[in-house]
């Protein structure tokens, strides 16, 4: 049996659900003996935003690097691959980290404002540029959360820090909503959520588009016409990239082996996953890992 390694949770900090961090800090603490290499590729399970003040600084997501100047902002999902880089040491900014069940209690499952683009790696790039917020800021709000929560004055300073990171995830939500694909409606990027939240539990299961329509109450053709629109790719395709994706964090955040990996994403024999990656990749997994 292999070895899970380089998965990182969110640990709760003076039992607050939102942990801020300048860069030299998060320097210092990814430089303390850790049970995982940050700077190379880890999966977390918490959501995190990284804000340039000054300078630039290139971060990975996904094996992609992402370059972040001024006034920048990355934001990374649960369950992403990312990896840090030594540019760290050369620029300034502010590191944000909170759980999973923070977010979605507080934002996803809200009945005001949905933030529906926010963290949604499969449809938006997950870097917003200081240019594309015209007279608006990441900065000064990202200032503010970091001096409440240096703060030495704790007395709600819980819903301190969640109304000013409300405020971010607005301020980011505001300028995606600009950006927004013309013709796109509100109801298909929150069915368009809904889906990609079951096949995150189900892809294991079925691969099959029908039962995911089936499971959204909606017909295969409308689920088809909403993925085609905002991702450019049918459904079929849409879910053989996920899974591919997954496979792909598999390899690179475990050390289990290509059959372990196979029955942990979904398919019964191992040459089946191996043809299935080879087929989305023109390489084997085992060459994947070998590359990285």
């Amino acid at each position: 049996m292999g070895k899970k390694i380089q998965k990182v949770f969110f640990s709760r900090n003076k039992n607050l659900d939102v942990e801020v961090m300048s860069f030299p800090q998060l320097l210092k603490n990814l430089n303390k003996p850790n049970i995982y290499n940050p700077f190379v590729e880890h999966r977390v399970e918490f959501y995190c935003i990284m804000i340039v003040s000054q300078k630039s600084y290139t971060h990975f997501v996904d094996f992609k690097p992402y370059k972040l100047i001024k006034g920048s902002a990355l934001f990374v999902a649960r369950n992403q691959v990312h990896q840090f880089t030594k540019e760290l040491k050369e620029a300034s900014g502010f590191f944000i980290i909170f759980s999973s069940l923070f977010i979605e209690k507080n934002y996803f499952s809200s009945n005001d404002i949905k933030f529906n683009r926010l963290f949604n790696y499969h449809i938006e790039t997950p870097v917003i540029h200081q240019k594309e917020m015209r007279q608006d800021s990441f900065i000064d709000v990202a200032n503010l959360l970091y001096e409440e929560y240096l703060n030495p004055n704790d007395f709600a300073k819980s819903e301190m820090l969640r109304t000013l990171l409300h405020t971010l995830l607005l301020k980011a939500e505001r300028t995606k909503e600009v950006k927004m694909t013309s013709g796109t409606k509100l109801h298909w990027l929150e069915i368009f959520s809904s889906f990609k939240d079951i096949l995150e539990k189900e892809y294991i299961n079925t691969r099959n588009a029908k039962n995911y329509a089936a499971r959204l109450f909606v017909s295969y053709k409308f689920l088809n016409e909403i993925v085609k629109h905002l991702t450019g790719k049918t459904v079929k395709a849409f879910i053989d990239d996920y899974v591919t994706m997954e496979i792909e964090r598999n390899l690179v955040s475990t050390s289990f082996s290509i059959k372990e990996i196979s029955y942990k994403t979904g398919f019964k024999e191992p040459a089946n996953m191996i043809k299935f990656f080879k087929k989305n990749t023109n390489i084997t997994p085992l060459k994947f890992r070998q590359l990285l």
